[in-house]
């Protein structure tokens, strides 16, 4: 049971809204996402904190996740966001959470959001993802080449649907880390989220010859009022 703070106790009217940043990795990410959440929720009730729940016939957790991610896919940087009636104590939240979780699942920090915030599904612009290859010595420089292109007119066929995207105007950052790993920044908005495995495939159409081994996503992020990504968890004070 987690320690209720003697000064935490919410103003009427004014929400209190955890953002718990979390891992997902091993087999556990051929859990789907709705499997997560009701995980999640599980772990809230047994946790003891006093989380705000809807009213009606039948309440539940005012609890949002930022984004769904493929299944088969990890994660160093999902985020979901969680309403207080009061807050626990914010020192241990995250050793306390842990202690609910599953192997597989970790919580990375616990962010009590500044007054205002969007919450996390209404907030991400972007997201990064790691891509692991067996060896791209050979095929920097095309990659280099690909992603410095202002246009790059990409069809591919998602659910029998042949689409067609610019993805230059979806992909906004890369760095390559060394001869096996590149991150690229993406946009994952729900206006014009770009899928991290249409990147592989683009890269091998543009000839890069190297085998992307796995990819995972590593950061979500949002904008703020000038356009700069910032990521989810700094919107407020952060406990790890």
């Amino acid at each position: 049971m987690f320690t209720v703070q003697a000064n935490s106790v919410s103003d009427k009217g004014k929400n209190m809204v955890i953002r718990f940043k979390f891992k997902k990795f091993g087999p556990i990410v051929y859990i789907g996402h709705l499997d997560i959440m009701r995980f999640f929720q599980k772990a809230i009730r047994r946790s003891g904190i006093d989380a705000a729940y809807t009213e009606g016939f039948s309440p539940h957790l005012k609890l949002s996740f930022a984004q769904p991610l493929s299944v088969g896919i990890e994660t160093d940087g999902d985020y979901f966001d969680l309403e207080m009636n009061t807050l626990p104590d914010m020192t241990t939240l995250v050793k306390d959470m842990n202690g609910q979780c599953v192997e597989g699942i970790e919580i990375v920090s616990a962010t009590l959001l500044d007054d205002g915030v969007l919450n996390a599904m209404s907030s991400v612009k972007a997201a990064d993802y790691l891509y692991t290859f067996d060896d791209l010595s050979e095929d920097l420089k095309l990659i280099e080449d690909f992603f410095s292109q202002e246009s790059y007119v990409f069809e591919y066929i998602r659910k029998d649907k042949l689409k067609r995207k610019d993805l230059m105007e979806d992909i906004y950052d890369h760095k390559i880390l060394n001869e096996k790993e590149i991150i690229v920044k993406v946009n994952s908005s729900s206006a014009g989220n770009l899928k991290a495995d249409v990147v592989i495939e683009a890269l091998n159409k543009f000839g890069v010859k190297a085998v992307c081994k796995k990819y995972k996503r590593t950061e979500l992020y949002t904008a703020d009022e000038n356009g700069k990504f910032i990521s989810l968890a700094s919107l407020g004070q952060i406990y790890d």
